[in-house]
């Protein structure tokens, strides 16, 4: 009986990690739910700004900006190039990726994990837990719906500019 129950935790146990892992390279990261967030489109660094500003300006409230900061690795690198739109806060979903304003004024960009009471909660990919000051339609500033991903590092970029 003792090693009946032992192989059929080993089993289960065994099952768990592969479930775990096998959503891991489309839906779920680092067992995070982003469904909803766009994956970002590798393209050169010119492209990226042409399809990002060409999208925004056939959305209705739509804007551009550029991500920085690693607590969206590895979906979003530094240097990503986000589309957002002022969507209603009515229309949010968990697995988004949303931009808002935290307590101390810097602008966020993480992912929807739940609703609650008195707001939504958000994570950034790399951190150990949710943000735990709450979205509010006060706060919230848009929802991320395309991302680019320049090939040109942002160095590169920078440098060639200079004469």
């Amino acid at each position: 009986m003792v090693r009946a129950r032992s192989w059929w935790c080993c089993l289960a146990l065994a099952g768990a990690v592969t479930a775990a892992t096998a959503g891991e390279s489309d839906t779920w990261i680092r067992g995070t739910y982003t469904g909803g967030s766009p994956r970002p489109i590798i393209t050169p660094a010119t492209h990226a700004w042409q399809q990002a500003s060409a999208l925004a300006d056939r959305t209705d409230r739509a804007f551009v900006l550029v991500g920085s900061g690693d607590s969206m690795r590895p979906l979003y690198q530094p240097g990503t190039i986000l589309v957002l739109r002022q969507a209603p806060y009515e229309e949010l979903q968990c697995g988004q990726t949303v931009l808002y304003r935290n307590q101390r004024q810097k602008i966020v960009a993480h992912v929807l994990v739940t609703r609650a009471r008195d707001g939504w909660r958000a994570r950034g990919l790399n951190n150990p837990q949710h943000d735990m000051e709450p979205i509010l339609e006060e706060n919230y500033i848009g929802v991320v719906i395309a991302a680019y991903q320049p090939t040109t590092p942002a160095r590169e970029l920078q440098l060639a500019g200079l004469p």
